[in-house]
């Protein structure tokens, strides 16, 4: 904003409280807060600033309003010394306050009993108290197991957790494909899930309590299956295992599956993703 724009603003401005200081200083007292905000919100701009282009009057209105500010706070300053402090008023709260001392030192209150002292004890050592015998020990945190990296432990896992069956407490042989869930894909699951299981069926015809793998090995899987070869991300292999089973007739019997186990990328954890037969 140019200077002798600030300067003719400044005057107007120092014209105009100097007025309202002589002439309504008590329509001014008079006023609320929010009419003063009024006022100055409805204040018209200067006829020179007024003929400015758009953004040159925007600069100079920013520059006018900024300046008034500043005419009013220097006002209200002037304003603000121009009444004395009356000092009369701090003088008499300390001459009351060392009347109502002095009485109170010279009329002490008779009805008030001395304050008993109380007694200085020592300190002494004290002995933490001696451990409780009956309490138990923390019970040592359990060892979880690592779920298994390899192909071949994966498909182990998973030949072991799925041919486990336990008809006296399973109500189903969905329990046995739950158990096995951790090591296979969602989709073989809802799959074995979806489908009937002739192990399951024989071993409630035969009323058995337990069936439980006491050996499973992997081969790769005979040439006669034409499966493709293994690679990176999926494998295949032929699992055997042997089931005992525990019932009104203990016996056991030999299961072969066909597994393939993949994973969506190197370095991603394998899976069972497919069951592709089972041989009598």
């Amino acid at each position: 904003m140019p200077d002798h724009t600030r300067d003719q603003t400044s005057s107007t401005t120092e014209t105009n409280d100097a007025s309202t200081t002589r002439n309504g200083r008590e329509t001014a007292a008079e006023r609320t807060a929010e009419q003063w905000r009024e006022l100055l919100r409805k204040e018209q701009l200067p006829e020179p600033l007024a003929e400015l282009p758009f953004r040159k009057r925007r600069r100079a209105r920013k520059a006018w309003r900024s300046a008034r500010r500043d005419a009013r706070a220097a006002w209200v300053k002037r304003e603000r010394r121009a009444v004395p402090t009356p000092v009369s008023v701090p003088i008499i709260a300390l001459v009351l306050a060392g009347l109502v001392g002095a009485a109170s030192w010279l009329w002490p209150d008779q009805d008030s009993t001395p304050a008993r002292t109380t007694p200085h004890h020592t300190p002494t050592a004290q002995h933490p108290p001696a451990p409780d015998a009956t309490v138990p020990p923390a019970p040592t945190p359990s060892h979880t197991p690592q779920r298994p990296q390899s192909p071949d432990d994966i498909a182990k896992a998973f030949v072991t957790a799925y041919c486990t069956r336990n008809p006296a407490r399973d109500a189903s042989h969905v329990a046995a494909v739950n158990r096995a869930a951790q090591y296979a894909s969602t989709a073989l699951v809802d799959n074995l899930t979806r489908h009937n299981d002739l192990d399951w069926n024989q071993l409630i015809a035969a009323q058995a309590s337990t069936a439980t793998p006491s050996s499973v090995t992997l081969t790769t899987p005979a040439d006669t299956q034409q499966l493709p070869p293994d690679t990176s991300i999926r494998v295949y292999r032929q699992a055997t295992a042997r089931i005992d089973v525990k019932g009104t007739d203990n016996y056991s019997y030999i299961r072969h599956l066909t597994i393939e186990v993949s994973r969506g990328d190197v370095g991603q954890p394998w899976q069972v993703t497919r069951v592709l037969g089972v041989q009598e």
